[in-house]
């Protein structure tokens, strides 16, 4: 995190205790992992069914214990490599067959991303790199073939599969099929095992917070970051919200709000973007930021990146922040319709400085001031804008 922004502390001390920091770590690849799945069109909840899935499969197939934990972790992080692929980013024209081609480059892509995060178990990258390989060498990216591919990543790919059918009782049928080609016989021999002895239905796994080594909490912070930096050019908005974060953290010292809210403001900064991630078309920059046209669209990318935070032990404190930044002051607003002091201060922040960085007459904000934004959040964008000046 670089200080001489004078940025907001995300989180408060934990006294250096590296279980809390590996914890933290575990919440925010959860929610990696849901941003990746929103960028390539995976439903809600698509890694972690996947990961307790595999996990829950791997035993049976007699993993050692080890490779169960890199196993879950690549479940998670299976679909980071979607952020950015230009198959999925904002503002590509690829023909269907270009983007189908490059999206083969989404699991070479999470794997480098693995690669770059140190705590992750050794083999994580592995797996997540050859998920998508078959037995018979007709997979992607490096056309492995037979015991040249990892149980592991064999594992996955049968969850993956498992995780993507309409009817579970599909699967058994799907992977008895496939077996030999796509997936290995022992591990398909181990899926009908477990299937028939789970019922078809994965138990939830703790994450594994144990197999995370040497974190700290710049860790924590620098990924949120690169989360945040990924998100934004994924988006072709490079850089916005490095914008914002300055303007609301001096907005926020203006107005002397509580350190906890202040966390949660900072938090919101770095993810709104992720409520975008599900559109080919970044809309929202298409509408002036101070019309009602367009609300719909705010509204609806706020409510999905709260989604994507709320509950998560670490970051969900932001979801009501993100979710209220499409409010009106004046009451007019969505998704829920409040009015003044019932929306969050830092909310209200949020808003006004994402409107400010848009538009291209600054001083255009003030004439919202009363109606669409808090006036003390105005004011101290306005402040805030003038001091960096």
């Amino acid at each position: 995190m670089n200080n001489r922004l004078g940025q907001m502390t995300l989180f408060q001390d934990t006294g250096g205790d590296p279980r809390a920091s590996a914890a933290r770590l575990a919440d925010v690849l959860a929610v990696y992992g849901a941003i990746g799945d929103a960028a390539c069109g995976n439903p809600p909840g698509f890694a972690l069914r996947k990961a307790a899935a595999a996990v829950s499969l791997a035993r049976v197939a007699g993993t050692e214990p080890e490779e169960c934990d890199a196993i879950y972790f690549a479940a998670v992080m299976h679909a980071v490599g979607a952020v950015g692929n230009p198959a999925y980013r904002k503002g590509e024209r690829l023909t269907e067959r270009l983007a189908r081609m490059e999206s083969w480059d989404t699991p070479a892509m999470g794997a480098r991303v693995c690669e770059e995060l140190a705590p992750l178990p050794r083999a994580t990258a592995d797996l997540v790199r050859w998920q998508a390989e078959c037995w018979d060498g007709t997979g992607y990216p490096d056309q492995l073939r037979w015991h040249g591919i990892p149980q592991g990543a064999m594992v996955l790919a049968v969850a993956d599969t498992f995780c993507r059918a309409s009817d579970p009782e599909e699967t058994l049928a799907t992977v008895a099929m496939q077996s030999g080609r796509a997936f290995s016989p022992e591990v398909a021999r181990a899926f009908t095992m477990w299937f028939h002895m789970a019922g078809g239905e994965p138990e939830p796994v703790e994450p594994p917070v144990h197999a995370l080594v040497n974190v700290t909490p710049e860790t924590v912070t620098s990924l949120i970051d690169a989360i945040a930096d990924r998100v934004d050019a994924h988006n072709g908005v490079e850089g916005r919200w490095r914008r914002v974060e300055r303007l609301s953290h001096h907005a926020a010292t203006i107005l002397g709000i509580d350190p906890g809210e202040a966390a949660n403001l900072s938090i919101a900064v770095r993810f709104y973007g992720t409520g975008e991630l599900s559109e080919s078309e970044l809309s929202e920059t298409s509408f002036d930021p101070l019309a009602r046209l367009g609300i719909d669209d705010r509204a609806s990318h706020a409510t999905a990146a709260a989604a994507l935070l709320a509950g998560n032990p670490t970051l969900g404190g932001a979801s009501a922040v993100l979710r209220a930044r499409s409010e009106w002051y004046d009451g007019t607003g969505k998704p829920d319709g409040l009015l003044h002091k019932a929306i969050p201060v830092a909310a209200g922040i949020l808003a006004a400085a994402i409107a400010y960085d848009h538009l291209d007459h600054k001083d255009r904000i003030d004439t919202a001031s009363g109606t669409q934004f808090d006036p003390r959040a105005v004011r101290a964008v306005l402040e805030a804008a003038r001091t960096r000046a």
